[in-house]
């Protein structure tokens, strides 16, 4: 039971990794990166600096966790 236990205890630090006092995760910080393929994926960033989030291009392979298919799910994580 106790390996249960503490079993649950390290899944659930993990599922909290990345965030950070106010709940947002680091990755709300970063930069829109768009990569390096040239593909056009409409995607949506949150800019910590303004606290909203803004449209760019994904070009489908590589860049970071700042990215979002709509706005809505943006603000949901980030915001």
């Amino acid at each position: 039971m106790l390996r249960l236990t503490v079993l649950a205890a390290v899944l659930l630090a993990i599922s909290f990794d990345g965030a950070n006092a106010q709940g947002k995760y680091s990755f709300c910080s970063l930069p829109p990166s768009p990569g390096v393929c040239l593909a056009y994926f409409p995607s949506f960033y949150y800019d910590s600096s303004s606290g909203t989030c803004r449209e760019f291009v994904y070009g489908g392979c590589q860049g970071n966790q700042n990215r979002f298919v709509s706005r809505e799910e943006c603000l949901r994580v980030c915001g």
